[in-house]
Order: structure tokens, then sequence, then C-alpha cells
């Protein structure tokens, strides 16, 4: 195993040594603790005729996954800890990984979070650190899979949310990361991001949100590059029927970018940071409606106009639609199919934002899940991928089968569950303005 990755996993060994030893102090101190010890283990075969989306593929690529989670819940009546921890192995093998300098890797992460209720202030704090493939990270966000290695992320953050009245709140959240890279090649940098929201019930089917956000980067590179990024929304929330459920946000982005050192130099290395100059600003909107058509049978349509941050910091211009069909079989299978067609388009007039050429991505998918026993759950989908850019156009099929299980150690796993969705939910919104989001 490489130097980096050994380093690597001997921090996240003591990180989660100490967080559980932390959590046994905090279980065992507080009054009338309930513990919670749940687990999960997936393996995943993968076969792609053009699994990284390259113009000319080398082949056929098969790709083997393998994944465990072990997530820990202490409970008291007005706090909660929770240490949610992740590793994975996967190896590629067939002519087309030979483009890859690394065919293996190990994804993994762990998180601590501790959420603290009282009558009307609920704070939160959390630390936490993930390692990612370079390449898959950049495919699902940029549809291009460069870059080598693996990206460490550590984070910390915290916040609060305040009842001013009986349909008012406010929250105020703060956010400090720092990306490093184990191939010297990528870009390591700093950013800090504070978001304060207020939140009004308009009925009880319908509210009212509102938020403004802050982003500051700093990029470790001669250059200096930093950037300030605001966002400012504002939506409703509507349940209409008891079948539609309709979200619509609407708000403006403005950045400015600037560096503080040395003029970038002309050679720059593919899948190499480019710091950006200049300032932009732009329209960001999104709309989520979910329909339940059947009994059995629930549809929802997408579209936004977003300007997301992206992995290497530098951020991303899209606008995008999509489409997500589920139906229920029995109550041991389901069937659904989802399209999403993904539009970026070339910086015009400044560098702030946009890529180099207009791009378009599409991409389409079918999957059947079938829950063997309690315990026990296969799935098997099928999905299309198209890029077409000044490149030219590369299209890519891939077939997986993956077989999971279920497992509780401890006490009982619903308050695992909901803060799981909830994490889901929170990743699905972050990662609106990437072209693959649903890409391992």
């Amino acid at each position: 195993m490489p130097q980096s990755h050994r380093r690597a996993d001997g921090i996240l060994r003591s990180f989660v040594i100490t967080t559980s030893l932390g959590l046994g102090v905090f279980a065992s101190s507080a009054f009338a603790a309930e513990l919670s010890i749940k687990g999960n283990l997936t393996e995943t075969l993968e076969g792609s005729d053009n699994y990284f989306l390259s113009n000319s593929p080398l082949g056929p690529t098969g790709k083997s996954f393998t994944a465990g989670t072990l997530d820990f819940l202490a409970r008291t009546p007005t706090t909660s800890y929770l240490l949610d921890t992740y590793y994975s192995y996967y190896k590629y093998f067939g002519p087309g990984a030979d483009s890859q300098s690394l065919t293996w890797g190990t994804p993994a992460h762990a998180n601590f979070s501790v959420n603290h209720v009282e009558q009307l202030t609920t704070y939160n704090a959390a630390a936490s650190w993930t390692r990612s493939d370079t390449a898959v990270t950049n495919l699902a966000e940029t549809g291009v899979a460069s870059g080598r290695g693996s990206i460490n992320t550590y984070t910390a953050s915290g916040g609060l949310t305040h009842d001013l009245s009986r349909i008012d709140s406010l929250t105020w959240n703060a956010l400090a990361k720092t990306v490093s890279y184990t191939d010297d090649n990528g870009t390591p940098y700093k950013d800090v991001t504070t978001t304060a929201a207020w939140r009004r019930s308009l009925s009880s089917t319908t509210t009212l949100n509102s938020f403004v956000s802050f982003d500051w980067f700093a990029a470790d590179n001669v250059q200096e590059s930093q950037r300030l990024f605001w966002k400012a929304m504002t939506g409703i929330n509507s349940r209409l029927s008891p079948r539609l459920t309709l979200n619509v946000n609407v708000g403006w982005a403005f950045v400015n970018a600037y560096n503080n050192g040395l003029p970038q130099s002309s050679a720059v290395g593919n899948g190499s940071f480019v710091p950006l100059v200049g300032s932009a600003n732009s329209v960001v909107a999104d709309a989520f409606l979910t329909y339940r058509l059947l009994k059995t049978t629930r549809i929802s349509l997408t579209a936004a106009q977003a300007i997301s941050p992206l992995s290497t910091g530098q951020l991303q211009k899209t606008q995008s639609v999509g489409l997500v069909l589920s139906h229920d079989i029995n109550r041991l299978s389901t069937l659904s199919f989802a399209a999403r067609f993904v539009h970026t388009p070339a910086a015009s007039g400044n560098t702030a934002f946009g890529g180099q050429s207009d791009s378009d991505f599409f991409s389409a998918s079918v999957n059947y899940s079938y829950r063997l026993t309690r315990e026990w759950h296969t799935n098997l989908s099928y999905t299309y991928r198209e890029r077409n850019d000044s490149t030219g156009v590369a299209r890519s099929s891939t077939v997986l089968f993956a077989l999971s299980r279920d497992f509780t150690l401890l006490g009982h796993p619903g308050a695992i569950n909901e803060a799981q969705r909830e994490r889901a939910r929170a990743r699905a919104q972050q990662s609106v303005g990437y072209v693959f989001p649903n890409f391992r």
C-alpha cells in the first residue's frame, strides 16, 4: 500500500479510536443514554464499455467494489452523538483500465457529530475526514475523469437554529475545510463557508425559506488564488395536495476571483488546477416537483440553474433537467427509471466561472432492487452516459450488480436510519450542479 494511504489509514484509525472512546464517555456519563450500533456490507460488480467516458476508449472495464459502514449513536433526552465510519476497496481490471495510473483505491470517511436541543435552540457541531478517488470524483462532477490518486478532505463545522416564534426560525452554520491531494499535480486549498437562513411557516403545508451564504476560498499555489462567492436565495416548499409536493427557489450569485501572487505559468498540466480571475454574477434557481401517480408509483421532476463549487475548488455553472419514475412492484421489489440532461456553458466576458467550451451531458438508467430477506437486498442496473463537447462525443454503457447486508449490533437502528436519510438529502442538494451526481 502506498505510504500516503498508510498514513491516511493511521489517521483514520486514530480518529475512530479516539472518537469511540469519547462516545463511550459521553454515553456512560449522560443520564438514560441509549446506544445503537448499526452497519452495512456491500459487494458491487460493474462492467462498462467505456467506464471513464474517454473519447478513445481502450476497451471494456470491470470493477469490483467492496464497502462497509459502521455507525454508533448515543442519545440522551437532549443530546445525540453520532459517529459514522465508512471504508471501501475497489479494483479495476480489463483493457479499459490501462489508461489509469492507479487501478485500485480505498475511499473512506469518518464523521463525528453532536446535536443538542434546548427549548428554543438547537446546537450542532461536527468534524470529519474523507478520502475519495480523484478521477471518479472529477467524472461525477464535470464529466471528465481527470487527475490521479486520492483527495483528502478535513472539515469542522458548527451552527444553531433558534425559534423566534411559533412560525419563525433562524439558522446559522459555518464550515471550514482543508483539501489536499496524494498526487503532486493537485492544488491544496482551504475553504470557509458560512450560511444564515430564515424559515417562516405560512401554513400547515407551506413554508417560506430564505438564505444567504458566503464562501471564501484560498489555493496553496504560487499565484495565491483566492475567491469570494456570495449566494442569496428565497423559495417556497409546499405540499399542494396529498399527492403533489413542490419546492421552488430563486436567487442571485456573485463571485470575485483574484490572484495575490506570481502570474500564472503558460504551461498548465492536464487535470491541474487553473487559477481563475475576474468577477461574474448570475441568476440561480431550482425547482423540484414530486407527484404520486398511484399508491405504488411516484414521479419526480427537477430543473435547475446552479453555480457549484467542485472538489478542485473551482466553480461550475450548469443548467439541468431531470426525471425519476419509481414503481413498487410489491413489498419486496422496486423498479425505477431516471434520465438527466445537463448543459455547462462556456465562460463569456470573464473567467470567474464557466467551462472552456459548451458541453452537454446526458444520462439515463433503469434500476431493479429486490429485498431477499429483512437484512439482505440486491440491485441490478443499467446506465447510459454521454458527453458532447469541443473534444467530440464520448458514450458509455454500464451494468451494475450489488449485494448488500444490513446488520444491527446493538439497540435500535431507527434513529441512525433517519440520520442517514438526512445526510442523503443534504448530499443530493449539494450535488445539484454536478453532471453525473449518481456516479460512484
